[in-house]
């Protein structure tokens, strides 16, 4: 424990770096590539998206990777996914070893235990339930499959895509995606169930699994907030989408693959960046939609990325409590910490400030690459890339295979920021205050 205190972010950017060049590498040997060698650049692109469990490809995963090569980004998939994980595990026990017995007792709380803080036992916890959920969803998905392909085959497919859609990683082995199945109701459901579980972090899940042991459990402020504002996107979403494309990009479709499709579309951008149907065929409406949900993203302590949606519920909650004219932050008879305030507008900040600074080099990039005539569809394409890319999403309106050499260098930049750069954050931000630091007057200042 008492090295684990020590953990310094400069760790966690060498351990996800080094992994991610350790794959560039694999894929950019003879043995991974299908019809020729891929270029390192691709191959470190492609490894930043596993490692960093996006999704966002600039070849083909089916058609240019061989089964070994298919093999590794499954591998880079799963070390990314239990490497966020694991670190905010470690977070967490960090964290609770400076803490005194009563915000150590919250923290446990949190975690859905009462017992003090152990790293080994929150460890096999977090391995248990990632690859026991994982095994859930190849298992459903085999069973689909088997009809379809091979036994062997659809095995692989049904493993790489449990896995891939648990770490919110939106690869495929399938050229177009999973549009193929956009008409499977049940594939769409277990894909859709996988990415949820995946998203919505640990914690949450340790502690809906100990109030299905115990019902007279309670759940904790986190649990709540990360489950109530997980299903209002979602069913937003669902609605939505359902009421924009029902005539557009789902024309055609029977009632219940419209409601699933419209479903799936809510789920993906929130980090996973699988499609059922074709981004580029859905209406500007949705598009907005879909860039603010990449944007909010999952929950803290999971696989996905995003500023997270318990950040967006705690900033929403300052709003409304100030509108009321209250001068705490409440939800469910609790007052949220002015440390958890500040923490999710910083967040929220940065995160804004980040995504302007990389579509504003992605775009110079490009222009200097390929000059274009200026329109608003260029401009989308960007900035949906762009925070795609720092949500770790994956989901592309088709300009990810024409990026340049410059562009597919800042999309690289903004998936390492998106997922290792909030996660050293939030390890900066859990810190508790410096003793003996010095505490000014407070002076008002006009704002709004």
């Amino acid at each position: 424990m008492q090295l684990l205190t020590r953990v310094p972010g400069r760790q966690v950017i060498l351990a996800f770096g080094l992994t991610i060049i350790v794959g560039a590498l694999l894929l950019s040997q003879p043995v991974s590539g299908r019809q020729h060698r891929i270029p390192f650049v691709d191959a470190l692109f492609t490894a930043t998206s596993a490692v960093c469990v996006t999704g966002l490809t600039v070849v083909d995963t089916e058609k240019d990777y061989t089964r070994f090569g298919q093999i590794v980004i499954l591998t880079l998939i799963q070390l990314g996914g239990l490497g966020v994980m694991t670190f905010m595990t470690a977070l967490f026990a960090a964290v609770g070893a400076r803490m005194s017995y009563h915000e150590r007792l919250g923290l446990t709380q949190s975690l859905g235990s009462g017992k003090p803080l152990h790293f080994k036992s929150l460890l096999k916890a977090v391995l248990l339930i990632t690859f026991g959920i994982e095994a859930i969803g190849a298992l459903l998905l085999f069973v689909k499959l088997q009809d379809q392909f091979a036994a062997p085959d659809a095995a692989f497919h049904a493993v790489f895509h449990a896995v891939s859609a648990f770490c919110n990683a939106g690869f495929s082995t399938f050229s177009t995606n999973l549009e193929a199945f956009h008409n499977d109701i049940p594939v769409i459901l277990i894909i859709g169930s996988l990415i949820v579980a995946g998203g919505l972090g640990f914690a949450v899940i340790r502690e809906l699994a100990d109030r299905a042991i115990h019902p007279r459990s309670t759940l904790s402020l986190h649990s709540k907030l990360s489950i109530i504002s997980t299903t209002v996107l979602l069913a937003a979403g669902t609605v939505i989408f359902y009421l924009v494309e029902r005539r557009s990009a789902y024309a055609g479709m029977s009632l219940g693959d419209k409601l699933a499709n419209a479903f799936f579309q809510s789920v993906t951008p929130r980090t996973a960046g699988f499609d059922t149907i074709a981004q580029g065929s859905l209406t500007d409406v949705s598009i907005l939609i879909i860039i603010i949900l990449m944007f909010i993203g999952a929950c803290p302590g999971s696989t996905g990325g995003g500023i997270k949606a318990t950040t967006m519920s705690v900033i929403s909650l300052l709003v409304w409590n100030r509108f009321v004219g209250r001068s705490s932050v409440t939800a469910f008879r609790r007052s949220i910490t002015v440390e958890s305030i500040v923490q999710a507008i910083t967040v929220f900040i940065l995160a804004s400030l980040v995504i302007l600074l990389m579509f504003g080099a992605l775009m110079f990039v490009q222009e200097r690459a390929t000059p274009h005539s200026a329109g608003g569809d260029w401009f989308v394409q960007h900035l949906f890339e762009t925070v795609s890319a720092f949500g770790t999403v994956g989901l592309s309106l088709g300009l990810t295979p024409s990026l340049s050499t410059g562009g597919k260098i800042v999309i690289i930049l903004t998936m390492f920021i998106g997922r290792v750069g909030l996660l050293t954050l939030a390890f900066a931000l859990a810190r508790l205050p410096k003793r003996g630091e010095i505490v000014f007057s407070e002076e008002s200042v006009m704002v709004g």
